[in-house]
């Protein structure tokens, strides 16, 4: 019996031993594969070459049409009903002209009423002195005195009643007018209010603007408008077309203009009138140039203290560092003196 248990004792070790032989065997084991990965491109450089040309600091201004010779018409009194508007733009207009109307129907009535009764008062001292003359008659006829302080105090009161009446009338038919608009000069209609039967007048917007288009003004407003000078010319850009314009002095033309803030310069087209209503320009000011020069981009320039360089661009690719002069330092480009040649290639 126990022969049997240490033999059984004795399988059981063999049996682990032989179960653990197996686990300490060697296995194919899996193992991290190295990182493979291509190299990007070296970026391209901005490049910029070495050129001959003009060197300019300029600024691109924008121009209004200027009101100067427009007169603005405004109807004299807010929320009455419009009964017409009889301008459109571009129609052309003679002073006096009448641009539009308000209602006026309770005006009319007030001001045909008191025109009837002028007529009654003038009537009625018509026939006072009709009276007063026969009365008169009849006393020289009779030879009896006669007292006409009645008929003459009557008459002074009826002239005085009349005053006042035609002082009414006076303000009356002011009133019958002022709902009138009527053009205050010679022009083109260049705004004009949108009518329609329930329109009423407003004391804003204009009900129509009148400009003078025999001469065409733009105005500058900016602070390099104080650069320009009068005498100097401009092409005016609008739309892709290009007009000549002028800088003026107002007080030579007779032009007021108001006190403003900031700086700004007073322009004609040259050519003369030209009909445009709220029309925007712009021109290109050049307020110093050289002519004739190597240039690079402003943005090829570098520069650390007093020293001015710039990377040129070698065969091989490389860069190589270069001590440059410059001159004038335009809007876009400068002006380069010496340290480059034209047709070398710099990396900005």
């Amino acid at each position: 019996m126990k022969i049997a248990r240490g033999f059984a004792l004795l399988l059981l070790l063999a049996s682990a031993g032989l179960l653990v032989g197996c686990f300490a065997l060697p296995m194919e084991g899996s193992y991290i594969q190295p990182a493979t990965f291509d190299l990007p491109d070296f970026p391209a450089w901005r490049t910029s070459e070495v050129r001959r040309g003009n060197v300019e600091v300029f600024s691109t201004l924008t121009a209004r049409h200027d009101p100067a010779l427009e007169e603005r018409l405004f109807f004299p009194v807010a929320g009455v009903l419009i009964t017409g508007v009889y301008v459109s733009v571009r129609d052309e207009v003679r002073e006096g002209d009448i641009i539009a109307s308000l209602d006026r129907s309770g005006v009319a009535d007030d001001l045909e009423r008191m025109q009837r009764e002028e007529q009654r008062m003038r009537l009625r001292i018509a026939q006072l002195d009709e009276r007063h003359a026969h009365t008169l008659w009849m006393a020289e006829m009779s030879g009896v005195p006669v007292d006409d302080s009645f008929y003459i105090n009557q008459r002074r009161d009826l002239v005085e009643d009349l005053g006042r009446l035609r002082l009414e009338l006076e303000y009356l038919q002011r009133q019958y007018e002022s709902r009138l608009v009527r053009a205050t000069k010679d022009g083109t209609i260049s705004s004009a209010i949108i009518f329609t039967e329930r329109t009423t007048s407003g004391t804003t917007d204009p009900v129509a603007i009148i400009a003078d288009q025999h001469i065409t003004f733009f105005v500058v407003t900016a602070s390099e408008a104080r650069y320009l000078r009068p005498g100097d010319q401009f092409e005016l850009s609008m739309t892709g077309t290009y007009f000549p314009v002028e800088v003026i002095d107002p007080e030579e033309w007779g032009i007021e203009r108001p006190e403003v803030a900031w700086d700004e310069a007073l322009l004609v087209l040259i050519d003369g009138g030209l009909f445009m209503p709220r029309a925007i320009g712009h021109i290109r000011a050049v307020f110093e140039a050289v002519y004739d020069v190597l240039y690079l981009p402003n943005v090829a320039i570098h520069r650390v203290d007093d020293r001015e360089f710039v990377y040129v661009l070698e065969e091989n690719g490389l860069r190589r560092i270069r001590d440059v002069q410059t001159g004038l330092v335009g809007s876009t480009h400068t002006e380069v003196i010496s340290g480059l040649v034209e047709g070398e290639v710099v990396v900005r």
